[in-house]
Formats: structure tokens, C-alpha cells, sequence
């Protein structure tokens, strides 16, 4: 078993590592997508994936559906052949790469943890990817902590609270992951720190929300929605007078036709989302074909229509190329049509689904992961809709498997497996819980 753990945390540390290593060919390609590949080919280890995990199956097959009509969409769209290569070669790489992870997960949940450790020395080394990127990027003003600080001490912070809640220090745990979330609002990086904040919460409240009715669940909601605008409120006013955040969100607030509106800061941030929308009523059964050009820059003019016409036109030049999107779930709509998009929109909801399951099933709980659990699924919440579709083969391969494989491990009832999901001394937050695991005599309430 030993053995085993060992070489599988060294294949995914080779992953990590081979991520920073790029080759053109098709677009670009990543040596970590080619040792993916060539680790995932033993098909009598999938048919035992299968068994242990059967959402692999359903990934692969949405993914596969994807591939095929967006292949139909190409040839439907006359797309040119780098384009149509370029599109089919993301979306087939991301099926290798789904299929790696999922094998690596079932050997055992704590390569994890090898993984962040390769990817803290990878960043510092060499950085980060732009592969994630694209072309609406530039339309960002660079910050030094959101894309070269922020991912590594993301992943320095998961590490520090898996072995804090580990040792069942819960109230350190959650005071890193608040602080942390904190320090990326006022460092300019507010969708990170909002994953952290809210990550925290849910730690801190994890027994009160497990134990709520769905009353009590709806009135919580409206509560925090209510909550949440308040803060809002006072956060604009703090970085409008310059007291908090920085230059890039200021400049944000103050471009917003009404900044003290969430969705018009949202419009402001993240335009591309909703002039995918558009695109979308232009071409909504097959979509306009992979990489879709924006011929005369029409859907790019859109996203500064509400500046002035020299400074519209002059942006819109300079970025001109493909349609933007920035949205996983827009973005397949676009390239590859209603289709596409429902195969996307299902693979958000199942993996929200086991998420959510994960973050209330007490067993998760009592795991050294649930940090790390909740956190990808409340970044998963905001991946989906409103990052560029290339994650599909970057981000999501690694945190959908992750979440899946714990909530079929602990489904499963795999106590041989289960070792590992348990803290290192073997005992729970709460000890009442050893009581009513099954076998016991008891169920769990």
C-alpha cells in the first residue's frame, strides 16, 4: 500500500512539475497532457474505476458528447482547420486529463497534498500557465499578487488548514482561512478572497447548517443576500475614497453605471460573460465553431458600448480575435451550440451536487479534506460561469475528481479505503460520531 501511495504521489508530482513545460503543436501543448495520456492507457484499471467511482463514466461520456458536436458544429460553421484542431485537441486533452486524475484520486485522496506541495515550487520557479487565459485578459490592469503570488500561497494556505483541522484545531482553521480571505478583498484579488470567506463560514457553521431545515436554510439565504449588500455597500465606499483595496477594483467601481449594484460591478468586471449571452441568441443550436472569430470586432464593441465611441472603437481594436466569453458554460454555447452546453450544465450540477452532499454528510466532516473540499466547490461555483473555457482541461480535471472520488469513497462505505480519509490518529471532531457509524449498531441520524 505503501508502495503504491509512493508512486503515485511521485506521477502526480511529475504532473505538476511537467505543467510549466509548453511545446506548440495544435495550438499549445502541455508535456503534463502528453504523461497524462500516456499514464492513463491500462484499461482494466478503468474498468475498476468504474466500479469505484461510476460519475467517471458520466464525465467521460458528457465530455465525449462535447467532442462530437462540437467536431459537427465546425464542419456546419466552414470554421478554418487550425481552429476546428485547436477546439477538438482542448476538449479531447481535457477527456485524458479527467480520466488521469480520477485514476489518480482512487489510488488514494492524499496526493493531494504531494500535488500542492509541486505546484508551490513549480509557481515559484517558473509561474503560472497563461494557457488558462485569453485574449479578454488583456483588458486587465496586471497585478503581481493575483497572478503570481496568490497561487502559490492558495495553495500553501489548503496545506496549513488540512493538518490544522487535522489535529481538530477547527477555530485556528477557520481564523487562517477568514484572514487569508480577507487580505486578497484588500489586496485587490476579490473573487479569491470571497472563495476563502465564504469557505470559512461554512467550516465554522458546518454543524448548525447540517442540522437546519429547508425553511430555516431559505431564511438563512435571504439573510446573507441582505448581509452581504450591506458590506457591499460600505466595501465601495472604502476603496471609492481610496481607504481599501486597490487601483484595479477603484477603477472598476468607479467605471460601474451604479457601483454600489453587484451585477453592474459585475458587468464592469466581467463583460465578456454577458456579451456571450448575445453571441449565444446569434447562434444558439450549433454555435458559431471553436476559437470563433469576432469578425469586424461586433461582439467585442458591445462590451464597451457604454464609453466613448473613440475610446469603444480603440478598445475593441486591441483586442480583437475570438468571441469573448470568459464563462465555461457560455463558452460551449458559443463554440459548440445548446448541446455542448447542456453537457457542460450537467457536469456543474452533478459535481455541485456531490459538493454540497460532501459539505453536509457528517463522514466528510470528520475528514482531514473537508477544508479543501469545500473550498473547490465554492470555487467551482464561480469557475463554471465565469472563467474562460480553456479550465476545462486546466482547473477542472483536478478539483472535479477530487470531489467525486471522496463522495464515493464515503458513499461506499470503503473502510479499507476509508483509513485514508481519516485523521492521522484516527479520531473524529466529534467523538459521538464513532458511536453511530454503521456496523456499530447504530445508524447515523
Amino acid at each position: 500500500m505503501n508502495l503504491s501511495r509512493n508512486k503515485s504521489n511521485i506521477k502526480i508530482v511529475l504532473y505538476s512539475l511537467l505543467s510549466s513545460v509548453q511545446m506548440s503543436f495544435v495550438g499549445t501543448l502541455i508535456m503534463s497532457e502528453v504523461y497524462a495520456a500516456l499514464n492513463s492507457l491500462n484499461f482494466g484499471r478503468i474498468k475498476q474505476l468504474y466500479r469505484n467511482n461510476p460519475d467517471v463514466k458520466k464525465v467521460q461520456r458528457a465530455m465525449f458528447i462535447f467532442l462530437v458536436i462540437q467536431v459537427v458544429s465546425d464542419v456546419i460553421n466552414d470554421n478554418s482547420m487550425n481552429n476546428m484542431l485547436r477546439g477538438w485537441a482542448a476538449i479531447g486533452v481535457s477527456l485524458v486529463v479527467f480520466t488521469f486524475m480520477f485514476r489518480m484520486f482512487d489510488d488514494t485522496p492524499k496526493i493531494i497534498l504531494a500535488f500542492m506541495c509541486a505546484e508551490v515550487v513549480r509557481l515559484i520557479l517558473f509561474g503560472s500557465s497563461n494557457l488558462e487565459g485569453d485574449a479578454s485578459s488583456m483588458m486587465e490592469d496586471y497585478s503581481l499578487f493575483k497572478f503570481r503570488i496568490a497561487p502559490i500561497t492558495n495553495n500553501i494556505i489548503l496545506l496549513i488548514t488540512f493538518y490544522t483541522y487535522n489535529k481538530r484545531k477547527d477555530m485556528l482553521t477557520v481564523a487562517i482561512i477568514m484572514t487569508y480571505g480577507l487580505a486578497n478583498v484588500a489586496l485587490d484579488f476579490r473573487s479569491n478572497g470571497m472563495f476563502f470567506l465564504f469557505s470559512g463560514l461554512i467550516i465554522h457553521f458546518r454543524k448548525v447548517l447540517m442540522n437546519m431545515t429547508l425553511a430555516r436554510k431559505l431564511g438563512l439565504t435571504i439573510f446573507v443576500v441582505i448581509f452581504f449588500q450591506v458590506l457591499y455597500m460600505f466595501y465601495v465606499n472604502a476603496v471609492l475614497s481610496g481607504e481599501f483595496g486597490g487601483k484595479h477594483a477603484g477603477d472598476q467601481l468607479s467605471e460601474a453605471s451604479n457601483p454600489y449594484n453587484p451585477i453592474s460591478l459585475m458587468g464592469q468586471g466581467r463583460g465578456e460573460f454577458f456579451v456571450a449571452i448575445e453571441a449565444v441568441k446569434d447562434a444558439p443550436w450549433l454555435g458559431h465553431g471553436s476559437w470563433a472569430v469576432d469578425e469586424d470586432n461586433h461582439y467585442r464593441s458591445l462590451m464597451f458600448k457604454d464609453l466613448d465611441k473613440d475610446k469603444s472603437r480603440l478598445l475593441a481594436l486591441n483586442n480583437s480575435g475570438v468571441i469573448p466569453s470568459h464563462s465555461i458554460l457560455l463558452g460551449a454555447w458559443v463554440y459548440g451550440g445548446i448541446i455542448a452546453a447542456v453537457c457542460m450544465f450537467y457536469i456543474f450540477f452533478l459535481t455541485m451536487k456531490r459538493g454540497f452532499s460532501l459539505m453536509m454528510d457528517e463522514r466528510a466532516m470528520e475528514t482531514p479534506y473537508y477544508p479543501i473540499l469545500v473550498f473547490f466547490t465554492i470555487e467551482l461555483l464561480w469557475i463554471f460561469p465565469f472563467s474562460p473555457l480553456p479550465h476545462i482541461r486546466s482547473t477542472l480535471p483536478l478539483t472535479i475528481a477530487f470531489i467525486l472520488t471522496i463522495y464515493h469513497s464515503l458513499k461506499n462505505d470503503e473502510y479499507d479505503e476509508e483509513e485514508d480519509l481519516l485523521p492521522d490518529d484516527g479520531g473524529y471532531h466529534d467523538d459521538s460520531y464513532y458511536e453511530a457509524r454503521p456496523g456499530n449498531g447504530q445508524s447515523v441520524s
